[in-house]
């Protein structure tokens, strides 16, 4: 790889470029609080028809990712939610790759047990502007990193066992431990997941995106 995007130079904006990172930034906050909060055909109207979205759950264009998201809303009591800081952007003309740090958090009843999810991942988002000059996303997905599972009182005695969560990947064994539960029938875990556990994976997200970013 001659040249990745990360090595677009920083600290030297001009007025233009300032605002594009903007409006950037705005894009992506704006996309995660759609997905938290139900406002799907909102989220819908962020991307390029034909996106393309890699979740833990889902692999896929992005009209099946929110028909998706609209069908696990109406049996979740409790939906996900994506505590998100520290947005980088990188652009290249009207092109644009933007990672932020996120936690994504969720709140469940195992067995009688009150339990928290946290997951930390990095989002790797591809953008571009449209021939109206909007920013809108090419492609999403996360970069898994760890996560833990325990109960959401500091007396709480409800732990998961070891020998099941470990059947998984370790950047994301709770999250999957916790799907499998929740849904056995139609878990399937990515195990082609972009994860830190395997630096290949993560080379070769940032090799591909690199080669969109420049050409």
């Amino acid at each position: 790889m001659e040249k990745f995007f990360y090595e677009v130079p920083m600290g030297a904006n001009t007025p233009e470029k300032m605002l594009d990172k903007f409006n950037i930034r705005e894009l992506i906050e704006f996309e995660r609080y759609c997905r938290d909060y139900e406002y799907y055909d909102e989220e819908r109207a962020l991307y390029f028809d034909g996106a393309k979205v890699w979740t833990s759950w889902f692999k896929g264009d992005v009209d099946g990712f929110v028909n998706k998201s609209r069908e696990m809303a109406k049996v979740k009591n409790h939906p996900s939610k994506h505590k998100i800081s520290n947005v980088v952007i990188w652009l290249n003309g009207n092109k644009a790759i933007a990672e932020c740090i996120c936690t994504i958090q969720l709140r469940d009843m195992l067995g009688d047990e009150l339990v928290d999810l946290h997951s930390y991942v990095r989002l790797h988002y591809k953008a571009e502007k449209n021939g109206d000059g909007i920013w809108k996303i090419r492609s999403f997905q996360g970069i898994h990193e760890k996560d833990t599972l325990a109960s959401a009182f500091n007396d709480g005695k409800w732990a998961a066992p070891r020998e099941e969560v470990q059947k998984y990947r370790p950047c994301f064994w709770n999250m999957m431990y916790r799907q499998h539960i929740f849904n056995p029938a139609d878990n399937k875990p990515q195990d082609d997941s972009v994860g830190e556990d395997i630096p290949t994976t993560v080379r070769n997200l940032y090799e591909e995106s690199s080669r969109w970013f420049f050409e």
